[in-house]
């Protein structure tokens, strides 16, 4: 008999090591949300909830003039979580730089070999005695 397929969330919050792990993060990323919908949303999408202990809550933000001005809104925050149920007494914001890949992008120089310049050492040659034939005509010798 074949058994129907569990959903990914019922795995995680059955499971014994992964069930607690994922209680932790649902909660953080509620109150994430709750934190966020109180500031303005430049600042928002850079903050987020660090750590939860007991009565204390450790935000993250990702710059020190962010962190500075979350710490300013912290009684606002603090109201708007007690609204919501939650029971913190202190919020502490602290700076946790993101630290984005940079990508290096390597430039490709495409080689040029003899056979690229014969159709510029052709018309070299055709063109009639003047400047442009002598540039043209310097141009191919350095570079090829």
């Amino acid at each position: 008999m074949p058994r129907t397929p569990r959903s990914l969330q019922r795995i995680f919050a059955d499971d014994p090591m992964l069930g607690p792990w994922n209680a932790r993060r649902l909660r953080e990323e509620t109150l994430t949300g709750i934190v966020r919908r109180q500031l303005p949303r430049p600042l928002a999408e850079r903050v987020h909830v660090a750590d939860v202990q007991g009565a204390e809550l450790v935000l993250a933000a990702e710059a020190g003039a962010i962190a500075a001005v979350v710490k300013q809104r912290g009684p606002e925050l603090l109201a708007a979580l007690q609204r919501e149920g939650c029971q913190f007494s202190v919020i502490r914001v602290r700076v946790q730089v993101r630290a984005d890949p940079i990508t290096a992008h390597k430039l490709t120089t495409k080689q040029l070999d003899r056979a690229c310049f014969q159709p510029l050492a052709r018309l070299a040659r055709e063109l009639p005695a003047g400047p442009l034939k002598a540039a043209l005509t310097r141009f191919v010798r350095r570079a090829g």
